[in-house]
C-alpha cells in the first residue's frame, strides 16, 4: 500500500515511487530507496513535488543535522541553469547519455526562460551566456552527438523547436565547415537557438492553434523572423550573419519563401543550414494540425525538393549527421 507524501517530509530509508510523469526522465528512477540526503535535494532541484512512499516501515536510523553532508542551495530564481544539472553537463566522470540529456535539459531550461519573458537586452544577454556554455559541450566533446539526437524532443513548443532546431543545426555547421576556422560556431550555434526568438511577439494563440491558419493569422506568424531580426537590432544582440539566421530561417531557395522571397545564393549559407533542418523538425515534429512523419520519409520528401548544389551538398552533410548518429 503506497501513499502519497510531499518531497520535503521525506526521510533516508524511504521506498518511493516517481509520478508517471517523470518515468522517462534520464536522471531519475522511477522506483528507489532514498540512501542518503542528496536523493531528496535531487528531487527538489528536479521539480519533483510528490511521490508515492510504500506503507510505512522500520525506517533507517535518523540523521543528526551535524552529520548531514553540505548541499549546494538551491538555484536562486535568477539562475537559469540548476547548479546540479550544470555539474552533471560539464562532469567528464558522467556517463555520456546522461550528459547529453543534462545538455537538452539546460538548452530546454534557457530557451523556455527566454521565450516566456520579454526578450530585452538582459535576458537576451542571459541566455547568450547559458547557450554559450551549452554550445562549448557540445563542440567539445564528439561522441555525445549521438545521445543529444537520440533524446530529440517531439513536442511542438516554441522553445523545444528551437531546441531541436539549435543542436541538429550546430552539429551539421560543424561537419558541414569542418575544421574551417572562418566560421565561428561559439556565435552561430547562438543563431541557431534564437532563430524563433520573434515568435515571442506573435499571438500565442495563433502559435498553439489547432487546425490550419487562416490568411490573416499566416500573415502574422510569417512576421516572426522580422520581429526576431528587430529585437536582436534593438538589444544590439548578435553578429550581423547571425542575425541573418533569424531574418532568413524560412526563406526557400525557389523564391518562394518569406519574409523577402529570396532566391538560392541571396540567402546566407548559415541560414540555409537553419532553414533545412527547421523544415526537418517541423515535418518530424507533432503539430496541433497534423502528425509527425517518420524520419526517413520526411528526409525522402525533403529530397525531392532540392534546388541547388548548396542545397544539395548541406541536404548530404545533414543526412551524414543524422546517419553517423
Amino acid at each position: 500500500m503506497q501513499q502519497s507524501v510531499p518531497v520535503s517530509e521525506l526521510k533516508v530509508g524511504m521506498q518511493v515511487t516517481i509520478p508517471g510523469s517523470w518515468f522517462s526522465h534520464p536522471f531519475i528512477r522511477s522506483r528507489f530507496t532514498l540512501n542518503s540526503p542528496r536523493d531528496i535535494e535531487k528531487m527538489k532541484h528536479w521539480g519533483v513535488r510528490t511521490v508515492s512512499v510504500d506503507a510505512p516501515r522500520a525506517f533507517a536510523e535518523p540523521i543528526l543535522d551535524e552529520d548531514l553532508p553540505e548541499f549546494p542551495a538551491p538555484a536562486a530564481p535568477q539562475e537559469t541553469i540548476p547548479p546540479l544539472l550544470k555539474e552533471t553537463m560539464h562532469d567528464r566522470g558522467v556517463a555520456p547519455d546522461c550528459r547529453a540529456a543534462a545538455v537538452k535539459a539546460c538548452s530546454k531550461m534557457v530557451m523556455q526562460r527566454l521565450m516566456e519573458n520579454t526578450p530585452d537586452e538582459e535576458t537576451i544577454q542571459e541566455a547568450k551566456e547559458g547557450f554559450y556554455e551549452i554550445i562549448d559541450c557540445i563542440l567539445e566533446v564528439d561522441h555525445l552527438s549521438r545521445y543529444l539526437l537520440s533524446i530529440r524532443d517531439y513536442d511542438a513548443y516554441t522553445y523545444t523547436h528551437s531546441v531541436n532546431v539549435g543542436v541538429l543545426s550546430l552539429l551539421v555547421a560543424r561537419k558541414y565547415f569542418g575544421r574551417s576556422d572562418r566560421h565561428d560556431l561559439r556565435e552561430l550555434g547562438i543563431g541557431f537557438f534564437l532563430h524563433d526568438l520573434g515568435k515571442t511577439r506573435v499571438n500565442p494563440g495563433v502559435i498553439m492553434k489547432e487546425g490550419l491558419l487562416t490568411d490573416e493569422e499566416k500573415t502574422e506568424m510569417r512576421r516572426h523572423p522580422l520581429y526576431g531580426f528587430d529585437i536582436l537590432k534593438e538589444t544590439n544582440q548578435l553578429t550581423t550573419e547571425c542575425k541573418l539566421i533569424v531574418l532568413e530561417h524560412h526563406e526557400r531557395e525557389d523564391g518562394r519563401g518569406y519574409p523577402y522571397g529570396l532566391y538560392g545564393g541571396e540567402i546566407h549559407v548559415y541560414a540555409r543550414i537553419c532553414a533545412l533542418v527547421d523544415v526537418y523538425d517541423a515535418l518530424t515534429s507533432d503539430r496541433p494540425y497534423r502528425g509527425k512523419m517518420p524520419p526517413f520519409q520526411a528526409l525522402n520528401l525533403m529530397k525531392g525538393r532540392l534546388a541547388d548544389r548548396t542545397q544539395r551538398e548541406l541536404f548530404e552533410t545533414l543526412v551524414l549527421v543524422l546517419g553517423e548518429n
